[in-house]
């Protein structure tokens, strides 16, 4: 264990979780190693956040979780593709099935007609009974080989209509010079963003280095890393350098800086 690590430990959870406002859990979770109830965009802000803050170095730790990361979604990979690959096989023997039952018919119609022939029927009767049979085979082995191939042609024909619909039915809108058509956040260097959609109070977080844009008719809550950024509203760009995390709203196509408290406040008295 790095000696920076162990720092961290020795500052405790509790005055972590009031420098970084990250939640007293998630802290837990990695002062203990235990990872499985974080994304990979959550390990890395946080990793991001806490070097930042306490000046330390968690590159051991951060190489550990992307190499266990890695090996859990090579598993994940492999059983999807194995599963994908049963799926394809059973498919593929149950409309072969059919084939080999057409062909069974066709055996059965030639031995048939020789025994048929064999015997000292007309051959008027044999030329009708034979005609009928191998017709019939044709046409199951017909029905057989469109079985086989209908499934992907009707999902093509499927899909292509409903894009005809929706092309169809998209109204026409016209840019109004009063709205808001952008709504962009730009970093400086590598953060981390947590963003809250007011309408619905549905949290999203993500850690990034190129521009962000978020949905400029929405209402939005904002915790930022960090404040070097820019923030640009309908070509129009504001500029910021605080070191610390910042808070903002972003409400009726307003961007407003927020206190700690006044953050809390709209967001239902929670940190974040």
């Amino acid at each position: 264990m790095s000696e920076d690590f162990n720092k961290l430990k020795d500052i405790g959870i509790q005055k972590i979780h009031e420098t970084t406002h990250i939640s007293r859990l998630h802290v837990q979770s990695f002062l203990d190693e235990n990872f499985d109830d974080m994304t990979k965009i959550q390990f890395l802000g946080f990793v991001s956040i806490l070097e930042r803050e306490y000046g330390v170095d968690l590159s051991d730790l951060k190489a550990k979780f992307l190499e266990n990361f890695a090996a859990e979604t090579k598993k994940i990979e492999a059983e999807e593709e194995e599963g994908e690959a049963k799926l394809f096989l059973t498919k593929k023997k149950r409309n072969f099935t059919v084939v080999y039952i057409a062909i069974a018919l066709i055996i059965f119609v030639l031995v048939a007609t020789s025994t048929l022939m064999d015997s000292n029927n007309t051959s008027s009767e044999i030329e009708t009974i034979d005609n009928s049979m191998i017709e019939n085979a044709k046409n199951n082995m017909a029905v057989t080989s469109e079985d086989i191939n209908s499934s992907a042609i009707e999902e093509n024909e499927e899909n292509n209509e409903s894009i005809s619909e929706v092309k169809e039915q998209e109204p026409l809108k016209q840019a109004d010079k009063s709205e808001v058509l952008s709504f962009k956040i730009i970093p400086k260097h590598k953060l981390w963003l947590g963003y809250i959609d007011l309408s619905t109070h549905k949290r999203d977080q993500k850690l990034f280095s190129d521009e962000l844009s978020l949905d400029p008719d929405k209402n939005w809550l904002l915790t930022l890393g960090h404040g070097y950024i820019s923030i640009e509203i309908n070509g129009e760009t504001k500029e910021f350098t605080n070191p610390k995390t910042v808070r903002f709203s972003y409400i009726n196509k307003e961007l407003k800086e927020l206190s700690f408290q006044e953050f809390k406040k709209l967001n239902r008295d929670s940190e974040w």
